[in-house]
């Protein structure tokens, strides 16, 4: 049987002869066993394995295909889609698929995983996802996140306590990804996370905790976060990471006219990428002479790049003290240079260019 099973195989994997599997299923354990084995070692084989053969086993026995199919972990990259594993999840034993969570949750078959264990409750999700952050890889841990907390259409809806849990979780990860989209919710949900120890996370390494941990602050505090953020802005022995997220957040947050002295000051910071920073808020946000002159006087060159732009009298920015509508040099005119490449073309025409 098994032969044929091979030939049907090579001919056509997605169109099996139904009797197959019931017939392979019906073999005496001994010899549904020898012929799985025999299976088991060719991919398409235990693709049909998981998609033919697991729903027609008993439990028992399904069970512990599935975790024999565990085995081959190149069948579950998540870079290759495969509904097929989804049936692995579903046939395993409990204990067996806490102990494969660390695995599965970055695997093609994540969203089976938790699909599986949030129709028995939050607890199992929870122990599962502790797990993982215990024991599993950067993306599993993230995936894990994403799946169970960002998405709008999660396998799983938790309470909030529990939802609270993994953001903690994913908070104190090692890695940066995980830990900003940990940040992020933790904003929005758990801002106490950020804040109780604000002056680490808005000097953490990942760009994406540090703006989450200024939101909340700014949310919960203003006036002591604008003051925060521009002590630390002017701290020279901070990290320079740390220092250009401060002069962001106080760009995004603060009006023009709050924020421009400060501005002022930065654009003339002995350290190049603090002064770009800000040199940006000039000219994406906060469009002032004050701060225009004072970047034309930079020791950065990037920088007085951005004020020349800004600065010059056609092609300038009104807001930041360049050209201005009225003034007596009327600026750049498009059509100026078409003007001045026109020649007279009919012979009777006696006008002169402009």
């Amino acid at each position: 049987m098994v032969e044929a099973l091979y030939r049907a195989l090579e001919a056509d994997p997605d169109h099996v002869p139904d009797q197959l599997p019931r017939r392979l299923a019906e073999l005496d354990p001994t010899d549904r066993e020898a012929a799985i084995s025999r299976l088991l070692p060719d991919r398409v084989a235990r693709r049909w394995l998981r998609r033919a053969l697991l729903p027609y086993l008993p439990a028992a026995a399904a069970a512990a295909l599935a975790e024999r199919l565990l085995a081959f972990p190149d069948d579950y990259s998540a870079m290759h889609r495969d509904r097929t594993t989804a049936a692995v999840v579903a046939r395993l034993s409990r204990s067996v698929l806490l102990d494969a969570a660390p695995f599965l949750a970055g695997s093609n078959a994540a969203a089976a995983l938790w699909e599986h264990l949030a129709s028995r409750g939050p607890a199992p999700v929870v122990a599962a996802a502790t797990r993982v952050f215990a024991a599993g890889d950067a993306l599993a841990r993230e995936t894990t996140l994403y799946l169970l907390l960002v998405d709008r259409f999660p396998p799983a809806a938790l309470p909030a306590a529990e939802r609270r849990e993994l953001i903690a979780l994913g908070a104190a990860d090692p890695d940066d990804e995980t830990r900003g989209i940990a940040a992020d919710l933790a904003a929005e949900e758990a801002p106490d996370l950020l804040l109780d120890s604000l002056a680490r996370w808005v000097r953490d390494p990942a760009e994406r905790a540090r703006t989450a941990a200024w939101d909340a602050a700014f949310t919960d505090d203003a006036v002591t976060a604008t003051s925060d953020a521009t002590a630390l802005a002017h701290d020279e022995s901070a990290p320079l990471p740390a220092r250009e997220s401060a002069v962001l957040a106080l760009g995004e947050q603060l009006a023009t006219e709050q924020v421009e002295r400060l501005l002022a000051e930065l654009v003339l910071d002995p350290s190049e990428a603090v002064a770009t920073a800000a040199a940006a808020l000039l000219w994406s946000r906060h469009r002032s002479p004050l701060v225009a002159l004072a970047a034309a006087r930079s020791p950065h060159a990037p920088v007085r790049a951005i004020a020349e732009r800004l600065l010059h009298p056609t092609l300038g920015s009104p807001a930041a003290g360049g050209f201005r509508p009225g003034a007596a040099d009327q600026g750049f005119d498009l059509y100026d240079q078409f003007r001045r490449e026109m020649r007279v073309t009919d012979p009777d025409d006696r006008r002169q260019d402009p």
